[in-house]
């Protein structure tokens, strides 16, 4: 490899390719197969005046373009960028860019080599930061200018001094330029802990749909307590797990940015949760003991007012009772479905906008007897007077057993197209 300002690629003097500097510094399997490709193909050969010993001496040249590998141009690649531009420079270029570096940003980084180097000595952790504006380079005599940029975005003092102290620099993986990975440190940051490197992109990513929590995370930066981000923190993380495990795209929506939301505000309104003593959350709790605690505080400890004014919305099918023994009632009002929350202890309630836009019609199911099991069914709307089944869930969103889900189907077929079908009105 000759000069930046004309680049080229020399193969053992016998094929020339001229080189773009965009190209990465650690190849791909595509870039290679291109370059490759591109040598194979190259009618240059070097005259005979080409001082072959001097340039190749240190290099093993017997071996053709046609038995080179991928894997051999790559490793090519990586020792011929190291020889140009100096294995210091590369490596300085790896801890601030280790991800989509290229032969222009190795340039830049060589040329302003000596200060990138002191400021690294000073914070080898805080390499990643530097990437975003090289423009400042020039002038970097001291981290300030990175601080006082980061704090505009969003980052607290306390964080700051948090990442100075890191043992490791695994926030190269964090896009420090979007919003939500600044507040997903500041949570971070706020309890003390690592950043698990496999969590980083699904848990900044999700972020920005659960709930606005990546609003008040923002705008509460400065007021996070331990207690708060701990729990906030945990929560988010079953939350994700339970997103992750729902196969339709529906249901993750409903989770992000219906039944999250009230799960925080009861995190955030209980800043003392996880104190000695207190109900914090623990390894043992499931995300539907989250949703159960939740609605208990929003239904029973936060008192909602029994004056309240009720609100109503047209019945489709009543109540009744199936000739297998399952009643059924439909759930057709704001205290119906605050009800049905405090009794099967689930997010019910964030249903009213959908049950009187009509999308959706809620029924409660239960068999008789002493130990019957019961549910909450969502039926949802797919056409002109057409139903079918959306979700049955028992207390805690468990799962029911096979005679609800038949009773589930009889009613979605009964509202879709009238009829007997072993049904008792009463």
């Amino acid at each position: 490899m000759n000069t930046h300002s004309g680049l080229h690629l020399e193969w053992a003097g016998l094929a020339r390719i001229r080189l773009m500097e965009s190209l990465p510094v650690q190849l791909g399997l595509e870039q290679a197969h291109q370059l490759l490709s591109s040598l194979r193909l190259s009618p240059w050969q070097c005259p005979p005046s080409f001082p072959l010993k001097r340039i190749w001496a240190d290099h093993a040249v017997g071996l053709s373009l046609q038995q080179i590998t991928l894997s051999d141009m790559q490793r090519a690649w990586f020792k011929a960028v190291r020889d140009r531009y100096g294995k210091d420079c590369v490596a300085m270029l790896l801890k601030i860019q280790p991800r989509g570096a290229n032969l222009l940003d190795l340039a830049r980084v060589r040329a302003h080599r000596t200060i990138l180097s002191q400021r690294l000595l000073e914070a080898p952790t805080l390499a990643p930061l530097l990437r975003h504006d090289p423009g400042m380079w020039s002038s970097l005599d001291n981290w300030k200018m990175i601080k006082t940029r980061l704090m505009a975005m969003g980052l607290n003092a306390p964080t700051w001094r948090w990442l100075c102290r890191r043992s490791r620099a695994y926030i190269a993986r964090f896009e420090w330029n979007q919003l939500s990975h600044i507040a997903w440190v500041n949570l971070h940051a706020a309890v003390g802990r690592q950043i698990p490197v496999s969590w980083v992109d699904a848990q900044t990513g999700a972020l920005k749909g659960f709930g606005g929590l990546q609003t008040w995370l923002r705008r509460h930066h400065e007021q996070l307590n331990i207690d708060q981000a701990l729990n906030l923190l945990r929560a988010l993380r079953l939350a994700l797990a339970r997103r992750n495990q729902c196969g339709s795209v529906a249901l993750q929506r409903e989770i992000e940015q219906e039944e999250f939301p009230l799960i925080a505000d009861w995190l955030l309104a209980n800043p003392t949760l996880a104190k000695a003593g207190g109900n914090g959350i623990t390894r043992e709790w499931t995300y539907d003991t989250l949703m159960a605690r939740q609605s208990h505080w929003h239904l029973v400890e936060k008192q909602i007012d029994k004056t309240r004014v009720n609100v109503f919305w047209p019945e489709v099918l009543g109540m009744g009772e199936l000739t297998s023994g399952v009643l059924f009632f439909e759930l057709t009002s704001l205290n119906a479905l605050l009800m049905e929350a405090k009794r099967m202890h689930h997010c019910v309630p964030s249903y009213i906008d959908r049950c009187m836009a009509g999308d959706v019609c809620l029924f409660h199911l239960q068999q008789r007897g002493a130990a019957a099991e019961r549910a909450t069914l969502e039926l949802r709307k797919t056409g002109q007077g057409r139903w079918q089944v959306s979700q049955l869930k028992g207390p805690c969103n468990a799962t029911v057993g096979d005679e609800l889900w038949a009773a589930a189907r009889l009613l979605a077929l009964k509202i879709s197209r009238p009829g007997p079908y072993e049904l008792s009105a009463r």
